[in-house]
Order: structure tokens, then C-alpha cells, then sequence
């Protein structure tokens, strides 16, 4: 089989953050165990999530997510343009604030969420990993990987003699949806190490606050194309790390 060659240089491309991102996750790992008194050997952790972050999600599921938006249709990067990319600006402070929104919505009743907003909690060193590992690795792994593969089963399972007709409009939604829903599952375990349980409320806290904006992320990757739906989740840590330090903390 031959390999995809555009697929090959967007994986390649996006390969250098998931280096940063897997020593950064790694090197936090291995000071939080260090704190707990559980000593682990550096190299272990390193490799093993250079292995997890570089290797799997950014390497192979950015080179099977590129075919796989390809084989539905969809154009994974796009040119770049001004307006598009004012959109997925605005959309990353449209998001901030839902992020933002959790001050309002959740902190009034569960008592352990205004305790984590504090100057103390803010470190440059973490907003870039977060603006790196969400804008590109997130979305890589959300949008064009499982997204993709979702349109491309359904597809498969439902429309299977459908010729030359485009895929049905409906099949991208639904997997958009799915997606979001997942992007918000998979903040539940990081929900649990910040607060040290899961509550019924918490889990609703994540299912709300990043379900909203993976189902935003997935419409910018489906309408624009996947870099302003990175642009977009990169810029929502920005602007929400922004909005706190100038104007509530």
C-alpha cells in the first residue's frame, strides 16, 4: 500500500509538539510521584510518553485521521485566510467564556471549584502545554482522527450503496457530536485527580463545559478545516488564562 505522502508531512509537521508535550507531561508526572514519596525512574516515564503522545497520537493517528477526513471528503488543512482565521479568534473567546461560565454555573454549589482559582494555580510553563497538547494533540486525536473514522463507518454501515452521492450531512454531525462527547469524558480522570473524587455534579460540570467546546472545535474542523479548529482550542487557553489574571483574580 502505498503511503499518503501529504498525510506522511502533516504528521511530521506536528510531530516536534508531540515531543514537547510528552517530556513536559512526563517531567510533571515525575515530580508530582516525587512529592507522594513514589520514586519512578525519569527515563521510564519519559519514554513511555514519548511513546504514547509523540508516537501514537501524533504520528499515527494524525497520519490515519489525514486519510481518513480525505476518504470523507473533507479537506483536513486549508489554506489559510484572514477571515477564516478572525472567526476561529473570536470562537476562542467565545469559548474562553465558557470556560469562565464554570465561576457562575458550578463554583455557587460545588465549594472545591473556587478554591482552584487562584494566581498561585497560573504557570506560563502550563499554559503553553495546555495551548500545545489541546490545540494540536486534542485535536488531532478528537477531530481529525476519531471524528473522521466515525464519519467514515457510518458511512460505511448505512449508506454503503450510496455510489456517488456526497455523504449525508447528518453522519458529520453525529460524529461531531460523539466526538465532543468524548473530548468531555476524557476530562473526567484529570477531574478526579484535581478534586480527588467524582461527584455526579462534576462529571455534569465536564460533560457541559467541554462538551460545548469540542462540539465548537469539531464545527470549526467540518466548516474552515482542522488549523483553525487548533487555533481556536489553543486560543480558548489564552484568552481564558488572560481573562482571570487581568480582570478576576
Amino acid at each position: 500500500m502505498q503511503l499518503n505522502r501529504k498525510a506522511v508531512r502533516f504528521s511530521l509537521i506536528a510531530f516536534p509538539v508531540g515531543v514537547v508535550t510528552s517530556i513536559y507531561l512526563a517531567l510533571s508526572n515525575l515530580n508530582a510521584m516525587q512529592q507522594m514519596g513514589v520514586e519512578a525512574p525519569a527515563f521510564v516515564l519519559v519514554l513511555s510518553s514519548l511513546i504514547q503522545i509523540a508516537g501514537l497520537y501524533t504520528l499515527a493517528l494524525g497520519y490515519l485521521g489525514y486519510v481518513l477526513s480525505e476518504r470523507v471528503g473533507l479537506a483536513p488543512v486549508r489554506t489559510l485566510g484572514k477571515r477564516k482565521a478572525v472567526i476561529a479568534l473570536a470562537a476562542g473567546f467565545c469559548c474562553a467564556l465558557v470556560m469562565l461560565s464554570d465561576l457562575a454555573l458550578f463554583a455557587p454549589v460545588i465549594p472545591q471549584i473556587k478554591a482552584t482559582y487562584t494566581r498561585d494555580a497560573f504557570s506560563l510553563p502550563a499554559l503553553l502545554f495546555a495551548m500545545l497538547y489541546g490545540g494540536v494533540i486534542e485535536e488531532i486525536m478528537l477531530r481529525l482522527f476519531f471524528l473522521s473514522l466515525l464519519v467514515f463507518l457510518m458511512d460505511r454501515i448505512f449508506d454503503a450503496k450510496r455510489g456517488e452521492r456526497p455523504i449525508r450531512p447528518l453522519f458529520f454531525q453525529i460524529a461531531n457530536v460523539l466526538a465532543a462527547l468524548l473530548f468531555a469524558l476524557g476530562h473526567l480522570p484529570a477531574t478526579q485527580v484535581a478534586f480527588g473524587t467524582l461527584t455526579t455534579l462534576l462529571v455534569v460540570r465536564s460533560l457541559v463545559l467541554n462538551g460545548v467546546l469540542g462540539w465548537v472545535f469539531g464545527l470549526l474542523y467540518l466548516k474552515l478545516g482542522l488549523q483553525y479548529a487548533m487555533m481556536a482550542h489553543a486560543l480558548t487557553h489564552l484568552f481564558n488564562q488572560a481573562i482571570l489574571l487581568l480582570f478576576i483574580l
